[in-house]
């Protein structure tokens, strides 16, 4: 029976080509002395199925498919901040003086002092002011703290946060606060983008539940 709709000249002869060139890699693969022909076959075969738009490309395209995109290994929380209209300001303290953040912690926040990022620093660009700030939580309980979630302050200018910054050369690394004993004290610094006469705010609260804080001022 004739076929109503042949292919056309140029896929016929694909298809030909096609079939020549699986016989040409058998015959390479089963020849042991022939193992760098082999290898030419197989990239020849590789690059005519990405021509042909079956191999590993975006769907609909002839471009590379998209690289997955990769976690951020930034600490959490830095842009948690609990800045807006909806969250708690449950004290305020000023700088250098302590304040209690829940009845085992107490917190002190030292500075700010003014610094500008190296060439190595994250989240800002090198020769940014930042100021930085330590801050100090004390276990005034009877068990140890698990202090982590009160790793991540913020600071905001107004009501507007200013970005964090981490640079081992102003000596403030990406770190989170340890378990803290009963009657120890553990200390964290902290830095954010920000011009060295700006008034800086920092508010420090428990990440696992950011509707409520304690701000620090000057």
């Amino acid at each position: 029976m004739t076929d109503p709709f042949p292919p056309p000249p140029a896929r016929r002869f694909g298809t030909v080509c096609a079939a020549l060139l699986v016989v040409a890699l058998a015959g390479c693969a089963q020849d042991p002395g022939t193992g760098a022909a082999t290898a030419t076959a197989t990239a020849t075969a590789t690059a005519a199925a990405s021509s042909a738009g079956t191999g590993p490309t975006a769907e609909g395209s002839g471009a590379p498919a998209p690289e997955a995109p990769r976690d951020s290994a930034l600490p959490p929380g830095n842009d948690v901040a609990p800045y807006d209209d909806t969250s708690t300001r449950d004290a305020a303290a000023t700088f250098g003086s302590a304040q209690r953040l829940d009845d085992s912690l107490e917190a002190v926040v030292d500075g700010p002092r003014p610094g500008t990022t190296g060439e190595r620093s994250v989240r800002a660009a090198p020769g940014t002011d930042v100021q930085v700030f330590t801050l100090t939580l004390t276990n005034t309980g009877t068990a140890p703290v698990d202090a982590v979630p009160w790793s991540f302050p913020v600071a905001v200018v107004g009501e507007e946060p200013a970005t964090p910054a981490f640079d081992d050369s102003l000596g403030v690394p990406m770190e989170t606060f340890p378990v803290v004993a009963p009657g120890e004290s553990a200390s964290l610094e902290v830095a954010f983008s920000a011009a060295h006469d700006a008034d800086l705010a920092v508010r420090v609260f428990d990440n696992t539940d950011p509707d409520h804080y304690v701000e620090f001022t000057d």
